[in-house]
Parts: C-alpha cells; structure tokens; sequence
C-alpha cells in the first residue's frame, strides 16, 4: 500500500488540525480535530473555516470555482450554498460529512476536485450516489485518483460497520466501472487533469492497473467522549485522544480484509456533538444562501 504525500499546514490557515497521525499503518490513520477556546470545543470557528475556504470549491464546478472574482463573488457563494440543499429536514443528511471530507483531503493531503457531486445534483434535495467526493492528488509525477467516503454519524461503531459493508461494494469491477462512467461524463473541460483522468479510467484499461491508483479516504466523524470530557488542549487531552483513536483503528482495521485491492487512509473526526456541528452548518448556510 502507498503512503500519501503529507502536506505541512498552518495552523494559523486552518481550524482543523492533525491531532494523531501514523502513516505507517495500514490502512493509515489521521486523527482532526478543531481543539478547545475558553473551555469550549471549538466548533464555530470550524463552521466558518470550512464554509470561508472550501464551500464554493465544493458545490461549484471547476470553471464557476475558478472564475470568482470580485463582481461575481457573492454571487456565485450564493449559488453554492443553495446547492447543498434546500430543505429544513437536514438532521440526517450527509452534505456537511462531504464537505469536512473534501476540506480535509485539500488541507491535508493537497488534493484538488476533480468533480463537485454536489453540482451535478438532479433535485435541490437529491443525496448523490457513488464515492462522496472524487479528487485527485499529484505524488511523484503521477496521479492518484481519491474517491472518498465519509460516514457523518455520532456513533464510530456504526460508522466502521456501515462504511465497511459500503467499501466492498464499492470496490467490485461492475460497481466502479459504472462509477468511472460517471466521472468521466462529469469531467470539467477547462480542467487541466481532465483529458489525463479519462486516459486513466477508459474502459479498455484493466481494472488491475486503475486500482493500483486509487485512494479511498474514510472519513468518520462521531461524537467522542474525550472531547467532552475535556476543555484544553493539554497532554491528557492528547493522550486519552491518542488512545480512542487508535481504538477506533483497530476495529476499522479488523473488519477490512488483508487483501483490500485499493489504498485506503482512515481519517477519524472527533466530534463534542455532532447534533450541534450540524445546526451551526446549515445556520450559517442559510445566511450564505441570502448574501
């Protein structure tokens, strides 16, 4: 299995930090979470860092993304944020997942967006099939291609349960043939990787070789119990997170098989409450929907 190329990140550019990382595990392992400010876990100021930075590369396609500028900004932030949905039964749904999955692989692994499932959504209310985010990462002169999958729950049982019976599925010949279709159908013309991804994904390339450059990243988020029992960020904090996390690892690792044909980096998301991330996220995408 390869290991992915690690970029160093600012702590001052993102709220997100990595809190426990081994990628000499395999499936390797990345711990985020957003830390403590005044006792409190600091889930405003995440709200706002991924809608600020990572919203409008979500829900757009690459030409709209890449041609905000001035005269179209508030515009075109507008029309990502109703893209999301437009619907007041957002408890369940798994957008905000998708969209701490795609902020993450750009933070942290420097992918880009190869395609916004969110733009090519039939219904304002529609859930998008297939992998929930399709990204693409440059590693020593060739691509890999990241087709993520995030488990927005409280639970991290039922997210490892849930999202392993998902991965085998997902890695069946019929499954991903159908999926690449869809990629490639969905492909930005202006996009500079565009014409390399379906040379990558042709139907006449054996699946041997596409699955030996892709990535599955597994976000799962649940609500921890070491985030709410603690209200800085000291050693004790870090040490019992060390120790859940590497927990959650090893159940994940357990119920995949050792013969798993693609790459996959598990990225566990700790959560204070995720009832209350997920009310600060459509809060504030209700406002963006108004600018």
């Amino acid at each position: 299995m390869k290991s992915p190329r690690i970029r160093s990140v600012d702590p001052l550019v993102t709220v997100h930090e990595v809190r426990v990382q081994d990628m000499t595990l395999s499936p390797t392992l990345t711990a985020l979470c957003a830390g403590f400010e005044d006792g409190a876990w600091r889930s405003n100021q995440l709200t706002q860092d991924i809608f600020d930075r990572h919203l409008a590369s979500f829900a757009l396609s690459f030409t709209e993304w890449s041609g905000i500028d001035g005269n179209t900004a508030a515009m075109m932030l507008r029309k990502a944020a109703k893209a999301v949905y437009a619907t007041k039964k957002y408890g369940l749904r798994g957008e905000f997942g998708e969209l701490l999955l795609h902020a993450a692989v750009k933070d942290f692994f420097d992918a880009q967006p190869a395609v916004s499932k969110i733009h090519f959504k039939d219904s304002d209310n529609d859930t998008v099939k297939g992998f929930d985010c399709v990204h693409l990462v440059e590693s020593d002169g060739e691509i890999e291609l990241w087709l993520g999958e995030v488990k927005y729950y409280k639970s991290l049982s039922r997210a490892i349960t849930d999202v392993v019976a998902e991965l085998k599925n997902h890695v069946a010949a019929g499954f991903l043939r159908r999926e690449f279709i869809a990629i490639t159908n969905k492909l930005d013309a202006a996009w500079a990787h565009t014409e390399t991804v379906k040379q990558l994904l042709h139907e006449h390339r054996t699946l041997d070789e596409i699955r030996d450059r892709l990535v599955i990243p597994v976000m799962l988020t649940y609500d921890s119990g070491t985030v709410a029992a603690h209200s800085v960020n000291d050693e004790a904090y870090r040490s019992a997170l060390t120790a859940e996390v590497t927990a959650g690892w090893t159940k994940f690792a357990a119920a995949i098989d050792d013969d798993f044909p693609v790459t996959l980096h598990l990225i566990l998301v700790p959560l204070a409450s995720k009832k209350q991330l997920t009310n600060l996220f459509h809060q504030r995408l209700e406002v963006w929907k108004h600018l």
